[in-house]
């Protein structure tokens, strides 16, 4: 569970996508249409090459009767590179590096990290593409309503798998202006719930790829899945 909770952290952290030529008319007249909204996310998407976001999370666990916060930044590079590191909890990371992807939280389990071959875990340093690109074959998506995110606008939209998946419901919250992800939710048939919020994101930002290099600290045991 434990994988699939931080996988699905990663897939929706950076359903990104910018828009162009939206007035406050167009924002109304699509309001009620969450295909669209999700459409225009998806085509802005493309030009976006780069992301960098601040970031707070609450995941409730109910089987454990547990409230876990956390918070960090997450940085991506197109087209397969991407961070999400914690400061709170301190060391818990998921990297893409083109090659693998890690995941190693000693918040939870410092004596191992898990590394995946990228091919397995194609949409890992694509985030947008869980919930934005082709979202209408997936999901079953409702237009919920207009809420503010950080002193911002967003539309929110709920969205429920068509197939079979862990996930039984997500919810994500579109910024109105600039159509990047603000605010996801999502809540897995364990009862898990996760919600994540986005805060100063910044796009077409230099990014070194060195952010993306890391080693596993001496004496971790890398289990290779």
């Amino acid at each position: 569970m434990q994988r699939a909770t931080l996988v699905g952290t990663l897939v929706a952290g950076c359903a990104w996508a910018m828009a162009q030529g939206t007035g406050p008319r167009g924002l109304a007249a699509q309001a009620a249409d969450p295909a669209e909204i999700l459409r225009r996310a998806e085509q802005a998407y493309a030009s976006v090459a780069t992301l960098r976001a601040e970031f707070r999370q609450v995941l409730e666990i109910p089987a454990l009767e547990e409230r876990r916060e956390g918070r960090g930044v997450i940085w991506q590079k197109r087209p397969d590179l991407f961070l999400m590191k914690f400061d709170q909890p301190p060391g818990d990371l998921v990297l893409a590096d083109g090659r693998h992807f890690w995941m190693y939280t000693p918040s939870a389990q410092s004596s191992q990290v898990l590394r995946t071959p990228m091919e397995r875990t194609p949409e890992g340093a694509d985030l947008h593409r869980q919930f934005v690109s082709g979202a209408a074959d997936r999901y079953v998506p409702t237009y919920v309503k207009r809420e503010t995110v950080g002193g911002r606008p967003a539309h929110l939209i709920a969205l429920v798998p068509k197939f079979d998946s862990h996930l039984t419901l997500v919810r994500v919250w579109v910024d109105a202006e600039d159509f990047l992800v603000r605010r996801f939710e999502m809540r897995e048939e364990s009862g898990t719930r996760r919600v994540v919020e986005m805060m100063k994101v910044q796009v077409g930002v230099p990014i070194p790829d060195s952010v993306f290099r890391w080693t596993p600290p001496k004496g971790v045991e890398v289990v290779d899945r």
